[in-house]
């Protein structure tokens, strides 16, 4: 039970992450509930002090890279509590990652501007069926940055130029590196 609420809290930062680039605080929080939740019933905790160490060490030179403008204050907060989860295959979660951040960068690189419009799209979308409608509480809920755009967020510039430089969402990375560590972890189980 423990990867399938793992599995979906990664879904939804995904999502997040790529419209909004965000990661809210009340997700990684959530993740850090699931990792206690999971430690208490013994489903995690084998290598707890070495995961604790990797997750500080790499928080740290993550915060640096988020100083130096290389990777976003929501990843660096996101890889805490997602390291600790995959405690017992961090070498799959580092797998996860690289291979997912390799095909999203080569996918921004080919598409960026269709991904662009489809992103831009999407989000005044959802920003104009959300101030027609307040049908969608549980939409708020789920997308908790939905609940906390403004129109600056939704005007997203337009697009003159044929090349578009836009930032790669890194969280849909890191939740690959989370998705691989829950596929290895059913495919032990069978």
């Amino acid at each position: 039970m423990v990867w399938i609420i793992f599995g979906l809290i990664l879904v939804i930062i995904s999502v997040s992450d790529f419209l909004f680039f965000r990661i809210e605080n009340e997700y990684v929080m959530a993740l850090m509930i699931l990792y206690a939740i999971s430690y208490l019933s013994g489903v995690s905790g084998n290598n707890f002090y070495d995961s604790l160490l990797i997750a500080f060490g790499t928080f740290f030179v993550t915060l640096i890279l988020n100083h130096l403008n290389l990777i976003g204050g929501g990843d660096v907060k996101l890889l805490f509590p997602v390291i600790m989860l995959s405690e017992n295959n961090l070498s799959s979660f580092w797998m996860g990652i690289s291979v997912g951040g390799m095909i999203l960068a080569v996918i921004y690189l080919i598409f960026s501007r269709q991904i662009f419009f489809i992103r831009r799209k999407l989000v005044r979308s959802l920003y104009i069926l959300r101030k027609k409608q307040n049908k969608f509480r549980l939409l708020n809920f789920v997308l908790l940055s939905l609940s906390r755009i403004d129109r600056r967020i939704v005007a997203l510039r337009k697009c003159t130029s044929n090349v578009i430089r836009q930032e790669i969402p890194y969280g849909i990375a890191i939740s690959c590196g989370g998705f691989y560590v829950i596929f290895e972890n059913f495919a032990t189980r069978w």
